[in-house]
């Protein structure tokens, strides 16, 4: 695929943005991109997954290209106001009984016996509908998008990318429809569940939406709320048992395969070693696979910025006071990143 780069605003400094999934921790991600944005980056790539997805589409999305006030919009609406004379214990778990913007409970209970979910996603259509402008997110100029989901009968993971396909709520809604709690959604009359199902750490679109010279130096920074260095005690009892499997579930598997992230920029760096060495007339360079491969030398670009550990009972926690708390440790968590000089300032890439 002959990738064209998106503009980039006079002024900014791009870069490509991955966002996984976990419910209301998505909160992190609101933060940190917004710290991001405050020092002049501008994200020309996106993807997302579940809550991710979500933000991927209020960023894309964002009315005037105005991101950290788009995402502000998104997550005040998500949030769930709570008196102050509610205890925190309280009000924490307010949002098992639905989020006014998000999802409600069924109630049509004559169908019990047939339902596949236990709420609907009605309110979190009229959100997206709301505040995201989809014709901007179909905009390949504007920015590249990807989400994914899984499909339920394959059980395969599905990308969704608008350099391919036209954008539409449904496929964020696909994206972020986790059972039991979500509906199956359909896209193009097959029926798909959220993508963290398969894989909560979207980075393999941005193989297929990054240009060459993006590949080369364009940073690509993952945000990540699921670190995988923490050691867990075993769960004594059936609810510890879920919410340990469903952070295992959620975590991080994407540089498995080589040991950390420093050896998965290692990986890259080998990547274009080999192109460089490769003489221009191999036979291998006419492999099909080979672009596939020389895109993931773009891995040693790869910028992480960690969330603390919480536990996955934290996804459902709406409240106001929590989803600010949040926010700030993700603000803070990118400042520090920051600070710390870690993020290559490169060039931008313009269209």
């Amino acid at each position: 695929m002959n990738v064209m780069p998106s503009h980039v605003p006079p002024g900014k400094k791009p870069l490509a943005l991955v966002m996984q999934g976990g419910g209301a921790l998505g909160a992190y991600e609101w933060g940190a991109v917004t710290r991001l944005c405050e020092d002049g980056f501008y994200p020309v790539a996106v993807a997302g997954v579940s809550i991710g997805a979500v933000n991927a589409a209020a960023i894309a999305g964002a009315p005037d290209g105005d991101i950290p006030a788009s995402l502000e919009k998104l997550w005040r609406r998500l949030m769930i106001p709570t008196p102050w004379f509610v205890p925190d214990v309280v009000a924490e778990t307010w949002s098992a009984f639905g989020n006014p913007a998000m999802y409600r409970l069924r109630s049509d209970f004559f169908s019990l016996m047939s339902w596949t979910s236990l709420c609907e996603v009605t309110p979190l259509r009229r959100t997206l509908k709301d505040l995201c402008d989809f014709g901007q997110i179909n905009d390949t100029n504007h920015m590249r998008f990807a989400v994914t989901a899984t499909e339920v009968a394959s059980g395969q993971l599905r990308r969704f990318l608008n350099t391919e396909t036209s954008i539409t709520a449904d496929h964020v809604i696909a994206s972020g429809a986790l059972p039991p709690g979500f509906p199956m959604a359909v896209v193009d009359g097959k029926a798909y569940w959220d993508g963290g199902v398969f894989d909560n750490t979207p980075v393999r679109p941005m193989f297929e939406m990054l240009s060459d010279a993006e590949a080369d130096d364009l940073p690509i920074v993952l945000i990540n709320l699921f670190p995988d260095a923490t050691i867990e005690p075993i769960p004594t009892n059936m609810m510890q048992l879920k919410n340990r499997l469903m952070e295992l579930t959620y975590e991080n598997r994407f540089w498995a395969d080589y040991g950390s992230p420093q050896g998965l920029r290692e990986y890259s760096q080998m990547i274009a070693e080999l192109d460089n060495a490769l003489p221009a007339d191999s036979p291998i360079r006419g492999n099909r696979h080979f672009p596939e491969l020389l895109k993931r030398r773009c891995l040693k670009n790869l910028h992480v910025i960690n969330s603390e550990h919480v536990p996955m009972t934290g996804g459902m926690d709406f409240s106001e006071k929590s989803m600010w708390a949040r926010y700030e440790r993700g603000h803070t968590a990118a400042d520090t990143y920051l600070k710390g000089g870690n993020l290559v300032k490169a060039p931008a890439h313009a269209a």
